[in-house]
């Protein structure tokens, strides 16, 4: 078969499925499968920058590092004071995360959010040399959350030639020798490695044919895929050594929809293939300048750019750099709104065929504050100046599955637009007030959204952000609190599930876990409830409970070589009556047993008798809905919270330790406790 015949075949494929899309409500379009996406010739990969993960320390997001070192004036030692604050924006803020790596969950987060656009991976931004450390092991990092996603997405090694390896240049080598072997990495369908060097140019043609041949040499191929500032001006000089090449490309609309477009129809690409740049904006407090961007219109202009100049790939740039402000990642300001029209142009790129519009979408951009706004604060040091035309304008994208009239009420005035079925931009005057956002049609508001911030010429500090909001009716977001992130459990094939047990002390009662509260004060026995479903709910009342109950599994549940005991626990809440209560977990033998000690609704600790009770592993913090789990492998017992290894237990103390009991106790007879346990399994060890 002959390579246009196969390439027919594969577009033929990709627009075919379109047909067997996946129902997206939170988009106007139906987006196809990721997997049929990824079968795509043409690639698309998001910048990612380091420096701006999810959460920086896992703090509560009020007083977090993005709250109080990067988004005011008085962060870090009043640092940022003459303009402001570091950023004007930050991701979406979360709650504390529990895991113990909550960074690797972060990751792989930001890889799933990803993923749902559509794209291939992350161009990831490497900062440092691996003698420098700190972004290296990020690197490392999202090289390991990659592998434990695993679904298909990969990343594109973009070393920073500006940074850590423009001073090293003789590290780039030797760091790429370290990982590439690694299964998460992007490479060609024949094997090669890509390189898309950022700013490429800073090093001579020699340089990157020596970095070739020298991998080369040590069994590693590659294709350089270089990023340029002006492609134009190094094409020539570079084509020799490079596959493909690249542009960061323009911050201002004016810019990309004149002579920008016209480099790519006019000088000669040496037959490489060309990697599109998309931007939203751009915006740098810390420099005192910004870029008009005429609100969407440089971010449609360039994803056009892209499937008219027949673009083999393209980068959004970025996914998160906070400080040039050119962040499509859900965030505080911009909110969903490029990641929405990313997911549209995407699948138009890659399909080759514009998505059919299904659900009726706005979505509307605006500066909160005219560029001729004079800030109020003695503190900024001087104007921010604004690069290319200024055009104080808010704008409503509509995306309607029919014709109707989009509408814009701002100060007392409303402005219409008549639109057809499709895609329209419409603008008015940037004025004081907050504006509302209306689709209409056949004399009915079909959509409506207020608009999430006021805009006034009173000001402390100029801000040059593009805000933005919008979305479909059909799955509206809500912005008004953090969200709690929860794990997404790594967790190995299903052996069996555990419904009964051998024998208990405590008595048997039929019920419905859900409706059990904690033990009524005149309670003194302890008592457990079965809920027919595989799951058991244990409470610990008044009275004698306080000596411990137990309950056994017999053989059911014993620990294997490379299998893991699993427990899914929905609640625990305990009432201690000044003292303590207790349930153990735990992994039992004739000379003793180690446990996984739930204490209180958000604290458990690991503890042993061998033969004396002793703590092994101090207060560990916990939340519900959680899953313990106790494990055998390599001879040892480890005791896992979700996915975080709490404790391991060495072959000596493991010994004979075989049997899984649950236990509950308490110091003072009045106290009363309750587990909820939705499953117990039996599962191999991943």
């Amino acid at each position: 078969m002959n390579h246009t015949l196969k390439m027919s075949l594969l577009l033929l494929l990709i627009t075919s499925a379109s047909t067997f899309a996946q129902s997206t409500e939170q988009w106007p379009f139906d987006r196809a499968p990721i997997t049929t996406l990824q079968q795509s010739q043409k690639k698309v990969f998001i910048h990612y920058f380091s420096p701006f993960p999810i959460s920086i320390d896992n703090k509560d997001p009020e007083s977090d590092y993005y709250q109080l070192g990067f988004l005011t004036d008085k962060g870090e030692n009043n640092k940022h004071r003459s303009y402001g604050g570091y950023i004007r924006q930050r991701p979406l803020p979360r709650l504390p995360r529990m895991e113990q790596d909550w960074v690797l969950s972060d990751l792989k987060e930001e890889i799933r959010m990803a993923s749902q656009l559509g794209v291939d991976g992350f161009s990831f931004n490497m900062l440092s040399t691996p003698s420098q450390g700190k972004h290296w092991k990020k690197l490392l990092l999202m090289l390991e959350a990659v592998k434990q996603v695993d679904n298909g997405f990969k990343i594109l090694l973009m070393p920073d030639m500006t940074a850590g390896f423009k001073s090293h240049p003789d590290e780039l080598v030797p760091a790429i020798m370290q990982i590439a072997d690694n299964s998460a990495l992007y490479r060609l369908a024949d094997g090669r490695l890509v390189i898309a060097a950022y700013n490429g140019q800073s090093q001579p043609p020699a340089y990157w044919a020596s970095v070739t041949q020298q991998l080369e040499t040590q069994g590693v191929k590659v294709a350089l895929w270089p990023t340029f500032q002006a492609w134009w001006k190094y094409i020539s000089d570079y084509a020799e050594s490079s596959y493909g090449f690249s542009d960061w490309g323009t911050s201002t609309y004016d810019e990309q929809h004149n002579w920008r477009r016209q480099q790519l129809e006019t000088v000669d690409r040496h037959g490489l293939k060309f990697m599109a740049p998309v931007r939203p904006q751009d915006f740098r407090p810390k420099n005192f300048y910004g870029a008009e961007s005429r609100n969407s219109a440089l971010f449609r202009e360039m994803w056009h750019t892209a499937l008219d100049a027949n673009a083999d790939w393209a980068q959004l740039i970025t996914w998160n750099d906070y400080s040039e402000a050119s962040e499509i990642a859900p965030s505080t300001h911009t909110r969903r709104s490029f990641y929405d029209l990313s997911a549209y142009y995407v699948s138009w790129f890659k399909t080759g065929k514009q998505p059919n519009i299904v659900r009726d979408a706005l979505y509307y951009f605006h500066r909160i504050q005219p560029t001729t706004a004079s800030p109020s604060s003695a503190n900024q040091a001087k104007p921010f100046k604004l690069l290319g035309e200024a055009q104080n304008q808010i704008e409503l994208l509509g995306f309607l599955k029919a014709p109707g009239t989009l509408e814009i009420t701002i100060d007392g005035k409303t402005y219409r637009k008549d639109a057809p079925a499709g895609i329209t931009s419409f603008s008015v005057p940037l004025v004081n007030g907050t504006p509302a956002f209306r689709i209409v049609r056949n004399d009915e508001t079909v959509m409506e959204k207020q608009g999430a911030w006021e805009i006034s010429d009173q000001i402390q500090y100029s801000n040059l952000l593009v805000h933005a909001d919008g979305g479909t009716a059909e799955k509206p977001w809500d912005y008004s609190k953090p969200v709690a992130l929860k794990t997404e459990l790594q967790l190995g094939d299903l052996i069996q599930k555990v419904t009964t047990y051998a024998s208990t002390t405590f008595n048997k009662t039929k019920g419905d876990p859900s409706t059990v509260t904690l033990p009524a004060k005149d309670s003194d026995i302890a008592s457990q409830i079965e809920d027919g479903q595989g799951g058991f709910t244990f409470t610990l009342g008044m009275g004698k409970s306080h000596k411990g109950g137990k309950v056994q599994f017999g053989d059911t549940l014993k620990l294997v070589e490379g299998q893991e005991i699993v427990f899914h626990i929905k609640r625990l809440e305990v009432d201690t009556a000044g003292g303590w209560v207790a349930f153990f977990i735990s992994a039992s033998g004739d000379h003793g047993k180690i446990n996984l000690t739930p204490r209180n609704s958000d604290q458990a600790y690991i503890s042993s008798n061998l033969p004396k009770f002793k703590v092994e592993q101090g207060n560990i913090k916990v939340e519900y809905p959680a899953v313990y789990r106790i494990r055998k492998t390599d001879g040892k017992i480890e005791f896992i919270y979700n996915n975080d290894l709490i404790y391991t237990a060495d072959a000596e103390k493991s010994e004979g330790l075989d049997k899984v009991e649950i236990y509950m106790g308490s110091q003072k007879p009045q106290a009363k406790a309750l587990m909820e346990i939705t499953a117990i399994e039996i599962r191999k060890v991943k």
